[in-house]
């Protein structure tokens, strides 16, 4: 019975092919791994960027994909545009290689806009009520006041610009 490694006939005697398993390898692991942290299911949308020297070096006539769907549960794009090109990714550098893109998840996408919805209402909160105090006002100098209302009226427009993104990002 053949080994998977022979029927895809990877040479292991020629050094120069070494490289294919130590990318594999590394491939398999920080897909593996970037899923258990984020707790993602198998079905995430993986691309990837190689340096131009390995571009090279890869001529597109080893397809490590026969690799990495069984062992990964994914496939791996390689150097093609992404499906959503506005689509956000996580990236992970697998040097040399390049790097992995990963796409987010709408829950990704939600719990990052909430937190920061949740840190520019506490950051305006907090310069409304430094205004609202009349000590401040009193004491402080007449700039740092200005610098004040000026970061109040930032919170208010980051706060619907985060808002607008999640009211999109929900309707999708």
């Amino acid at each position: 019975m053949l080994t998977l490694l022979e029927t895809k006939k990877i040479d292991l005697e020629n050094i120069e092919q070494i490289w294919i398993i130590d990318f594999l390898l590394l491939l398999i692991k920080n897909i593996r791994s970037f899923r258990q942290k984020q707790n993602i299911n198998n079905q995430i949308e993986v691309y990837g960027e190689l340096t131009q020297e390995w571009k090279e070096k890869m001529d597109n006539s080893f397809d490590f994909n026969q690799f990495l769907i069984p062992l990964a549960k994914n496939k791996v794009y390689f150097n093609l545009p992404e499906k959503n090109q506005e689509a956000l990714f996580h990236i992970i550098d697998l040097k040399p290689f390049g790097i992995l893109k990963i796409a987010k998840q709408e829950t990704d996408l939600k719990r990052e806009f909430q937190e920061k919805l949740n840190y520019f209402q506490k950051e305006y909160e907090r310069a409304q009520n430094l205004l609202n105090n009349e000590n401040f006002i009193k004491k402080a100098p007449a700039d740092l006041v200005e610098k004040e209302k000026k970061k109040l009226s930032y919170f208010v427009e980051q706060k619907k610009k985060v808002l607008e993104k999640l009211k999109n990002k929900i309707r999708q």
